[in-house]
This record gives C-alpha cells, sequence and structure tokens, in this order.
C-alpha cells in the first residue's frame, strides 16, 4: 500500500514540473526582414515567424563564386570556379564565449518582515532568523520570494523540523544534498551555512541554530531543483551561440511539493533529466572517479614517436593500459611483444578519437598524456560539462526529431530514442559558429536557388563588376530590380555604386548553386538551415567546421526521402526534374541543434569529442566563479 501511495505522489509531482517550467532569462535576436531575404526565399508562403536576415557580413572569411583568371579581352569565356560557397548563418560573433557572470544574489536574512512574530516557540525562531542579519545561504530573488511567501503562507512554521529535531523526510532530503557529486553537481553548493559540512553532527539543542538549518535547507533544497531541472548557468551568458531556454522549475511550484510531500527527496531526484545518455554520463563519471581514486604506478614513459610497424619497450604496457579502458589488442605477432602492429594501430585510433587528441594510429606525446591520465582530469571535466548541457535540452525531445551534434560533426534522425537514419556534417567554422537552439523542420525544397548576401555583393563582387559588367551574366546569375525586375548585368552601371547596391543578386538553380540539390527549413532567427553543397570532398576531413552557420548534410537524398517518408526514387525524380519546388512535410519535425564534447554511441559507450568552439574551459570557470558566488 505504501508503495502504491508512493508512486501516486510521485506522478502527481512530475506533473507539476511539467507545467511550472520556468522560461529562459534570454533576450532574442530578431529584426525585420531584408529585401533581398523577401525576395529570395522558396518557401512559397508568408513565413510565420519573425527572422534576420541571412545576409549577414561574411569580410572575414568569404565565399563565393569566382572567375579565374580575372576577365580580360578576349573572345573565350572565363572558367567559372567555386569556391566553397555557404550562404546561410548568422553573421557571426567570433567565437562568441563570454566571461561567466554569476546572477545577482541575496541573502535568506536581514528581511524586512511586515507581520508580528507568532506566539508558537518555533515559528518564533524561523521569524526572528529571517530578520536577523546573520549568516545564511544567498539566493536568486525568486527563490526568496517563493520562500517567504511560503514561511507567510504557513504563519512561520517550519517546513524541515518537528519538536524541534530534523525530521526523517528532511534527512533523506539533506541526504540527497549530500551526494549531488553523483550528479554531476557541486554538494557544497547546496551546504546549510550552520553546518561545516554534510557530516556534521546537527545543533539539535540550538533553537535559533536549527530554525536557521531550516531555512537553510528549504534555500538549498530549491536551489537543487532549479539546477537539477535546468542546469547550473544560464547558457546565454556562457555564449552568444546559446539560445536554448533551459526547463528550470518555477521555485513556488517546487516549493509546493516539497513544503508538504512525504517523499520531498524523491521528488527532487526526479528532476534530473531522463534521457539515456544522462544515464550513462552518470555511470561513466561514478567509474571514472573510482579510477582517479586509485594510486597508479604504472604511467607508461615518455619517449619517441613509434609508428605503425615500429617497436618500442613501452607497446606491452600500453596494450595493458588500452585493455583497462576497453580497447583490447592481442598481439598479432608473438615473437616481437614491442611492435605496434596493424590492429594495435586501430585501437590506438579509436582510443584517440575518444580523449580527443590527434587521430593518428602512432604512439605521441599527447597518446601517452591521455593514456596516463586517462579516467581522471580532463575526462570527468568533460562529463561534468555535458552533464549540465544536458539538462538545457527540452524534457521531451519528441518522439521523433532529428538531433545535430556539432562536435561530432554528426547528424542522426531518431525514432523512439534509436538513431533511423544517421549522416556526416558540416558545422560552423570557429568564428561563424552554428547555434545552439530547438526548432522545428516545416519544409525540403528542391533545387533551391541562392540569394547572394548583400556583404558578398558589394565587398566582392562590386569591384569585377566595375571592370567587367557583363561577369555575371557569364555566370549565369540574375540581377533583380528592388521592383523585381530581373536586368542583364551588362545594363548595369556598378561603378556607381558603393557599399550599398540597390540590386539582388541570385544563382539559380544548379548542379553549382552554392545550396546543392536540397535545403532543409525550420525557421529561426539564425536564418540557419540544413542543405546539401556542391564541396563535398570536405565530407572526407575529420574536422568538418567549413560553414557561415548552416549544416550541410553528406547524404541530401536520403535525409530527405527520410524526413518527407517518400522513396528515394521520388526524391530523385524531383531534383532531376531541374524545378524549384518545396515539399513541406506531413507534420512538424523536432529539430535539436545542440553542442556535446561527451556522448554516449549506439553501444552505450561513452565518446569524447574536441571542443571545436572552446566551450567547455568556459564551463569550467563558470563552474569555480558560481561556487564562489553562492556562498
Amino acid at each position: 500500500m505504501k508503495t502504491i501511495v508512493k508512486s501516486s505522489v510521485v506522478a502527481v509531482m512530475a506533473a507539476l514540473l511539467l507545467s511550472g517550467t520556468a522560461p529562459a532569462e534570454a533576450a532574442s535576436k530578431t529584426q525585420k526582414p531584408a529585401f533581398l531575404d523577401k525576395l529570395f526565399s522558396n518557401s512559397g508562403s508568408k513565413p510565420t515567424k519573425k527572422r534576420r536576415t541571412m545576409f549577414g557580413s561574411f569580410k572575414d572569411n568569404p565565399s563565393y563564386m569566382e572567375v579565374d583568371p580575372a576577365p580580360r579581352k578576349s573572345s573565350k569565356r572565363s572558367k567559372v570556379r567555386l569556391v566553397d560557397a555557404d550562404p546561410g548563418g548568422d553573421a557571426g560573433y567570433g567565437m562568441g564565449n563570454l566571461t561567466y557572470v554569476p546572477p545577482k544574489l541575496v541573502p535568506m536574512g536581514g528581511i524586512a518582515l511586515s507581520d508580528a512574530a507568532p506566539a508558537d516557540p518555533a515559528a518564533a525562531a524561523i521569524h526572528s532568523q529571517l530578520i536577523s542579519a546573520v549568516p545564511s545561504l544567498r539566493v536568486l530573488p525568486a527563490t526568496r520570494d517563493a520562500l517567504l511567501a511560503q514561511y507567510a503562507a504557513q504563519a512561520y512554521r517550519p517546513i524541515w523540523l518537528k519538536d524541534g529535531k530534523l525530521t526523517d523526510r528532511g534527512k533523506d532530503v539533506l541526504q540527497l544534498l549530500a551526494a549531488a557529486g553523483e550528479e554531476g553537481l557541486e554538494p557544497q553548493s547546496y551546504l546549510p551555512t550552520g553546518l561545516a559540512s554534510f557530516a556534521s553532527p546537527l545543533p539539535e539543542y540550538d533553537q535559533a541554530a536549527m530554525a536557521r538549518l531550516d531555512i537553510d535547507l528549504s534555500a538549498a533544497a530549491l536551489r537543487y531543483a532549479r539546477d537539477a531541472s535546468g542546469g547550473q548557468f544560464d547558457p546565454a551568458r556562457l555564449s552568444r551561440y546559446h539560445d536554448v531556454a533551459p526547463p528550470w522549475v518555477a521555485p513556488d511550484q517546487a516549493l509546493r511539493v516539497i513544503a508538504f510531500s512525504p517523499f520531498a527527496a524523491d521528488y527532487l531526484r526526479g528532476l534530473n533529466p531522463t534521457h539515456p545518455a544522462y544515464g550513462t554520463m552518470k555511470k561513466a563519471l561514478a567509474d571514472l572517479r573510482a579510477i582517479e581514486a586509485e594510486p597508479r604506478d604504472d604511467k607508461i614513459a615518455d619517449g619517441d614517436i613509434v609508428k605503425k610497424g615500429g617497436s618500442d619497450a613501452r607497446i606491452p604496457a600500453v596494450r595493458t593500459r588500452l585493455a583497462e579502458l576497453g580497447f583490447t589488442a592481442e598481439p598479432a605477432d608473438e615473437a616481437d611483444p614491442y611492435l605496434l602492429d596493424a590492429e594495435l594501430s586501430v585501437q590506438l585510433r579509436l582510443f584517440q578519437k575518444q580523449a580527443g587528441v590527434r587521430v593518428s594510429g602512432a604512439l605521441g606525446p599527447q597518446t601517452v598524456t591521455a593514456l596516463n591520465n586517462a579516467g581522471s582530469g580532463g575526462s570527468i571535466d568533460k562529463l561534468l560539462d555535458n552533464m549540465e548541457r544536458l539538462r538545457w535540452l527540452p524534457r521531451d525531445l519528441g518522439k521523433r526529431y532529428v538531433f545535430v551534434n556539432q562536435p561530432a560533426f554528426e547528424a542522426s534522425v531518431m525514432k523512439d530514442g534509436k538513431p533511423e537514419w544517421t549522416t556526416r556534417v558540416i558545422v560552423g567554422k570557429p568564428d561563424t559558429q552554428t547555434s545552439v537552439f530547438h526548432d522545428e523542420m516545416e519544409m525540403v525544397v528542391f533545387n533551391p536557388s541562392w540569394g547572394v548576401p548583400p556583404s558578398i555583393i558589394a565587398n566582392e563582387y562590386l569591384p569585377k563588376l566595375r571592370n567587367d559588367p557583363g561577369y555575371l551574366d557569364r555566370l549565369g546569375f540574375k540581377v533583380v530590380t528592388q521592383q523585381g525586375k530581373v536586368v542583364p548585368s551588362s545594363s548595369v552601371s556598378w561603378w556607381e555604386y558603393g557599399s550599398k547596391v540597390p540590386y539582388g543578386i541570385q544563382q539559380p538553380p544548379g548542379e553549382k548553386n552554392a545550396l546543392g540539390e536540397l535545403k532543409f527549413l525550420f525557421p529561426n532567427s539564425h536564418d540557419i538551415y540544413m542543405h546539401d553543397t556542391p564541396s563535398r570532398e570536405l565530407f572526407e576531413k575529420d574536422m568538418r567546421a567549413f560553414s557561415h552557420g548552416c549544416v550541410r548534410v553528406q547524404d541530401p537524398r536520403k535525409f530527405a526521402s527520410v524526413v518527407l517518408g517518400i522513396t528515394p526514387e521520388e526524391v530523385a525524380a524531383k531534383v532531376e526534374s531541374r524545378d524549384s519546388t518545396t515539399v513541406r512535410l506531413k507534420e512538424k519535425l523536432p529539430v535539436h541543434i545542440t553542442y556535446f564534447t561527451a556522448w554516449p554511441d549506439a553501444a552505450g559507450n561513452m565518446v569524447y569529442f574536441n571542443d571545436i568552439y572552446g566551450r567547455d574551459r568556459t564551463l569550467e570557470i563558470a563552474r569555480s566563479a558560481t561556487l564562489v558566488a553562492q556562498r
């Protein structure tokens, strides 16, 4: 019977959680669509969302169509060459990482209360502690307001005390806070001020101290509720490219449960992410901390670089260390146990990819350091970083959705929590990064045209056009007036214009089009979408950060088949018709553009990726700054 009651109460708590999430503390960045944005839209319908124009500045690293060699007085046409054109994404914020400034906190003491102290001694002690300027936990203003309202509503009676002692449910919550490290959180952030540590004896014979414990335990529980449900940090304070709304539970909603529920600890525990990846990360964190705690006296020595086919006395130790980490490579040649053979080279490559060092299959200084440090330091920090990012995800990603992980350079269509289809992708360069955000795919455009950004027109094309007005005609581009009339490039007096050119330039559909054969639209304020590219050789590179923000897909035809639910033959027919057409999805498909430097593979093993935008370090600095600010 007790189990049934407990399950019912927890279910009610979950319902309260889902109905009580707070919005992100970040302002959206939108402006009216520019003329060219409207002119070259292929959607076939008026956008329903505000968008920023996609024609941002490409001054630092332009990608465009150019003619090589430069036009000369000759009867022969110049050779057209495609130079990694990329049409979309924000203008870019450089690296975009911010020095984290923790939000302003206020003390849970020194508060002016309008009502008089109650007659009940325990309630009077709570009232006294709230008005006294004594050391207390510092909290967000919204948390303090919720706590003051709750204490006032119950006439300042304690939430966690009975007969001057901490109740069992209070002890359960205190124990949960002490174990916050298992969830990738910092236990010290939730330690009541009256305790030197979670193992300290309770001040049960000191009424004032116990009243302070009741207030601070309530404040700590609400801090844990917020951190567990949506993360410790506002992502907008970490990077200009973060545009996500963490699903923080509202403090008043959480307090309604923890103030009265007999299962307050279960409720708080249930606020942590339920995504399967979180469970994998949590287990990996425990395993790494266990390994880190073990003393090691078998470090692999430094030495010369050993390539495949070479021999070295350290190879047996390397094999042993790799086997401990799950990378088993039995020696192919028992006559030479010191040989770095082909199989060991493969296992080294797998380890190097996971450890985030250069993938070579050879034994070099970076790999030796990574092998010696595996299971400690950097890997633990990466898990903490990514457990935090996982808290920023929506609680419900959707039954079927697109999941793009930028550091992995990979996109998957997920169905019922499993990958339905996966492909390589290209994402933004470090100075024009792909933003992190969530949206819904609405349509697929076959044989799209490309509107050249005004910055490229002014900075790249205009100097050529002044000397050769017919330049765009030979490229097959269209020149369009503000009234929508197509005119020959050779008829325009290009030398009359400076930074503002009153013409649009459009690249018609075709195999050389910057967007390739297909683009996948999920309208958003960043003008980021997924698309094909004629620069397909870039997909063979391990590091694939080349775009101006949009996400390029290696196999766009297959992607179109999967998201539209049509056959590959139908996709091919639409592409090969050369007609520019837009097909709407039967149901909008959630798209999650994410950034995870650690993520489990299909087998449930943790894989670590390079921090291509330097965001891990920003998070690690934020953790240190936040712990200091909270005390």
